[in-house]
């Protein structure tokens, strides 16, 4: 009996400085039967040559001009041939069992996504990654998870946590191209109301590289736009299949999350996003921050103390008790 085909989507665009890496935890993997589709973005460095100078016979390499993620993701899917899709950032890293584990895990369902277990790293380093569980590193139902996901401080959709049955992708199709920050939102959403469960693969790993220089710049207005239409159309879906009091709070955090992000940069968009968590009944969700920045919050409000907290960044004051 064949093994199935698993397909790994990856967009490059100027990966060059962490493509390498990458590239050694995919070709190391335990389950060989995979190919690798490799779609260059329009990248002005050496992600090309990087791609090149491995001759691996799975690896499937095609190059467009810039599109973006979501349409580069969307032309990688369209060469696929496997029977699962696994979505891999080019400067991530994942373990040796990754695949194989996920693949056992699902095994042989197509009503179901295997998820995997993440860490992240800042200093360049995959090994000094921290896993901190999450309450939905186990078996659940999706619905269950999206609730569990979404009452957390931080949830993480990113599409790169799943191993995806092709037909669940056929079922719900690709990636929204007009979206860019926050797109993974939406696109996981989708598939998670598409299926019946999330199964938890302890075993599978996934290194999440944090605070490199070209993916930690301030977004801009026209980007927080985007993530603010990925939310909306991810809670109209959501609160499609569950109207309920807790998934209108659990939409109404999330929009919060991207408030304290965008103020007081967007000013329009701002108001459009209180508008929307006034309209979902309002949000209980606090703005982290250091212990300083939480009590001039309960004096004067947040959005004084994030005020003054740029204030003094912007005179040179970097290390300050507000973070």
């Amino acid at each position: 009996m064949s093994q199935p085909l698993i397909s790994i989507i990856t967009p490059c665009y100027n990966a060059a400085p962490f493509l390498k890496e990458a590239m050694d935890s995919v070709l190391s993997q335990t389950y060989p039967h995979f190919e690798w589709v490799l779609v260059n973005d329009g990248s002005t460095d050496a992600t090309e040559a990087i791609i090149h100078s491995s001759n691996d016979a799975r690896i499937r390499y095609y190059k467009q001009e810039n599109k973006g993620q979501c349409a580069a993701s969307n032309f990688g899917l369209s060469k696929a041939t496997g029977d699962y899709i696994k979505f891999f950032d080019a400067d991530d890293v994942m373990n040796a069992q990754h695949l194989e584990a996920q693949l056992k895990k699902l095994n042989g369902r197509t009503d179901a996504l295997a998820s995997c277990a993440w860490g992240r790293f800042y200093d360049g380093n995959p090994a000094s990654a921290q896993f901190i569980p999450e309450t939905v590193w186990e078996d659940l139902e999706s619905l269950t998870w999206i609730r569990k996901a979404l009452s957390q401080q931080y949830d993480m959709m990113g599409a790169w946590v799943w191993l995806i049955p092709k037909g669940v992708l056929e079922k719900t199709g690709g990636w929204d191209a007009s979206l860019s920050l926050n797109n993974d939102f939406e696109f996981s959403i989708r598939l998670l109301l598409a299926v019946k469960e999330v199964l938890f693969t302890e075993d599978a790993k996934m290194y999440y590289r944090s605070g490199n220089a070209s993916l930690s710049q301030r977004p801009s207005e026209k980007a927080f736009a985007a993530a603010i239409r990925s939310t909306d159309m991810g809670c109209a879906y959501l609160l499609q299949r569950d109207h309920s009091p807790l998934m209108k709070q659990l939409c109404a955090n999330r929009y919060q999350e991207w408030l304290y992000r965008i103020y007081p940069d967007a000013p329009l968009l701002q108001q459009e996003v209180e508008q929307k968590i006034k309209l979902l009944g309002g949000s209980n969700r606090s703005m982290d921050g250091g212990k300083v920045f939480q009590l001039l919050s309960s004096i004067f409000g947040w959005k004084k103390a994030k005020q003054l907290q740029r204030w003094l960044k912007q005179r040179g004051y970097r290390k300050l008790p507000f973070n």
